[in-house]
């Protein structure tokens, strides 16, 4: 049987009176959803511009060397944790420290600069810098651990490196080994072939 006209209607008053309310709530939290992510996008937007911004600064900072760049840098650091400017800044900072020959802070600043980086290329670029600083400690085993496993790319870069530390310590018989991995790595440059050609050939290690 088909219902007329105010059956029909009257079934709809009753619907709505039964779940009208509940509709009505999923629209508004529907909307509010809505608004609320556009509301993210700006916060983070808005976010990620005042990272930048603040890291410029801090750049002017370490180029005209005024003001105290490895005290800004942690703040700015610190300010702007989680955004992409969080490890350059701690990268700045560890540089403004070894310029004070504070080899400690580079590397308290270097390993939070490896716990926030979020590229691989720039996890390696932390490792070398970082092993670079523990060498200059003294350091020899803890910078050749920071060597031990160069990503896709910096093979001959860590190899390198790996034969500074390793020359340093008298082991020339690795060291070669380390600069023949780095040539053979990488095309090689002049300073590498100048290293190689310092050491005693190979089996005439003392």
């Amino acid at each position: 049987m088909v219902a007329s006209d105010e059956e029909q209607i009257e079934r709809i008053r009753d619907w709505w009176s039964e779940n009208g309310r509940t509709v009505i709530a999923g629209v508004v939290l529907g909307v509010a959803g809505l608004v609320g992510w556009q509301g993210w996008q700006v916060w983070q937007d808005n976010r990620v511009a005042s990272a930048a911004a603040a890291f410029a600064h801090l750049e002017q900072m370490a180029a005209s060397g005024e003001g105290d760049v490895v005290e800004r840098a942690q703040a700015v650091a610190s300010a702007h944790d989680g955004t992409s400017y969080t490890a350059l800044a701690w990268l700045i900072g560890a540089g403004a420290a070894v310029e004070k020959n504070d080899l400690d802070t580079a590397v308290a600043y270097l390993e939070q600069a490896r716990a926030s980086a979020d590229r691989e290329q720039l996890v390696a670029t932390v490792d070398l810098r970082l092993a670079r600083v523990l060498w200059a400690q003294g350091k020899h085993q803890a910078a050749l651990d920071r060597l031990a496993e160069p990503p896709a790319g910096f093979a001959g870069l860590f190899a390198e490196l790996r034969g500074d530390v390793l020359a340093d310590q008298g082991k020339l018989a690795a060291a070669r080994q380390a600069y023949e991995d780095a040539a053979a790595a990488s095309a090689g440059n002049g300073l590498l072939q100048m290293k190689l050609d310092s050491l005693p050939a190979a089996g005439e290690e003392s």
